[in-house]
C-alpha cells in the first residue's frame, strides 16, 4: 500500500476510535501533517473503500474502517507505546501480589483486566490432568465388574469403574491389559480416542465393549470444560455499539453458555505464544459483530496448568492500549503460578 493511504487509513481508524463515529476529509486534512487537502483526502478514502479498507455507512457521510480495515492497521500500522509496557508491569504484579492460590490469583487477574480497560476481564482455566499416557491397568473387582487405572506421565492416576465384558476371565483379561498398554502407551487422550477406535474396527480380543467404554472416557476427560471467570460485564453496556438488544442477548448468551469462547480459547492455547486478537467477524459469534477480543495463553508450573486471559470490548477498542495490558497480565500469571513465558 502506497504510504500516503497507510497515513490517511491509520488517521481514519484512529478517529473512529475515538468517536465511534464516520470521519470526513476534512477532520482529517485539519490534522494531516504534511497538509493534505480534503479533495485529495476523498481521493484516498475511495481508493481505501475500493480495497475494502473501509466503507460509508450513509450517502455523503464519511467513513468507518471495515474489519480488513482494522486488522491491517493492527497488523502493519499500530505502535505500541513501550512506556505503558513498563508501567503495567508495576501495577499488575503488585495487583497480583496479594491473590492466595491459584483461583485466587485468576479471579484477581480478570478484575484486574476488566479495571484496566474498562470491558469485559476474561480468564478461562483447565488443569491438565493427563498430558500422555504411561500405563494402564485392568483389574476385577466383581464378577460383572472392572477397574480401569489410568496412570499419566504428570503421576496423576484416573480410576474407571467398568462392566466386564461376560466372556471376560482373568486370563484374558491380562491379555487385554497387555494389548492395551502397548497400544495406548505414551499417547494423548486424543490420539487414544482414535487408536481405540481402529482396535474397535479389528475387534481382535473380542472385548468391543471394554473399549467402548474406554473411549468414552477418553472423550469425556478431553472434552472436560474450562471454569471461566468473567468481570465487568456490565461496563459493556456503556459502549452504543454493545446496547443493541441483539447484540446484549449474544453477549450474555456467550458467558453463561461458554461454548463459542471455549473454541476460540481453545484456538488461543494451540497457538505457541503472544496475544491473538479477534476483530468483528473474525470470532464467528452470532449478533457480535461489533465485538472484538483481545486473548493470551497463560502457563502454570510444569505445564499442568493452561489457560487463556484477555478482554472482551466493542470492535473499536483502543487495541494499542489493550494489547501490552493482555500480555502484561498473561506474563505475570504465568509466573504467580510458576509457569514460564
Amino acid at each position: 500500500m502506497k504510504q500516503r493511504h497507510e497515513y490517511i487509513l491509520g488517521e481514519v481508524v484512529k478517529a473512529y476510535l475515538d468517536t465511534g463515529l464516520p470521519v470526513g476529509s476534512r477532520l482529517i486534512s485539519e490534522q494531516a501533517e504534511p497538509a493534505l487537502s480534503p479533495a485529495t483526502i476523498r481521493n484516498v478514502m475511495n481508493d481505501l473503500e475500493q480495497e475494502g479498507l473501509l466503507y460509508s455507512p450513509h450517502t455523503s457521510a464519511g467513513r468507518v474502517p471495515t474489519d480488513t480495515g482494522l486488522r491491517y492497521f493492527v497488523d502493519s500500522l499500530m505502535v505500541v507505546d513501550s512506556d505503558i509496557s513498563a508501567r503495567l508491569d508495576v501495577e499488575v504484579a503488585q495487583s497480583l501480589a496479594g491473590a492466595a492460590g491459584t483461583k485466587g490469583v485468576l479471579r484477581r487477574a480478570s478484575d484486574e483486566l476488566a479495571s484496566l480497560t474498562h470491558f469485559a476481564g476474561l480468564v478461562t482455566v483447565h488443569e491438565k490432568r493427563i498430558q500422555r499416557i504411561r500405563s494402564i491397568s485392568l483389574i476385577p473387582v466383581a464378577s460383572d465388574r472392572l477397574l480401569a487405572v489410568i496412570d499419566s506421565d504428570t503421576g496423576e492416576v484416573q480410576n474407571r469403574l467398568l462392566a466386564r465384558p461376560p466372556q471376560l476371565d482373568d486370563a484374558a483379561l491380562a491379555q487385554a491389559s497387555e494389548r492395551l498398554n502397548e497400544l495406548l502407551r505414551d499417547c494423548s487422550l486424543g490420539e487414544m480416542r482414535q487408536r481405540l477406535i481402529r482396535e474397535m474396527k479389528a475387534d481382535r480380543l473380542r472385548v468391543r465393549e471394554l473399549i467402548e467404554a474406554l473411549k468414552s472416557w477418553a472423550e469425556a476427560s478431553e472434552m472436560e470444560e474450562a471454569e471461566i471467570f468473567v468481570r465487568g460485564q456490565p461496563q459493556l453496556l456503556e459502549f452504543p455499539e454493545l446496547g443493541m438488544l441483539d447484540t446484549v442477548r449474544s453477549l450474555m448468551a456467550a458467558f453463561e453458555e461458554k461454548e463459542h469462547l471455549l473454541d476460540l480459547v481453545n484456538e488461543v492455547e494451540r497457538a505457541e505464544t503472544g496475544v491473538k486478537i479477534f476483530i468483528g467477524r473474525e470470532h464467528a459469534l452470532v449478533n457480535m459483530e461489533q465485538v472484538s477480543m483481545v486473548l493470551a495463553r497463560y502457563r502454570g508450573g510444569a505445564d499442568s496448568i493452561v489457560g487463556t486471559l484477555g478482554v472482551i470490548g466493542p470492535r473499536r477498542m483502543h487495541y494499542d492500549r489493550v494489547l501490552p495490558i493482555v500480555d502484561c497480565t498473561a506474563r505475570w500469571v504465568s509466573r504467580m503460578l510458576g509457569g514460564v513465558q
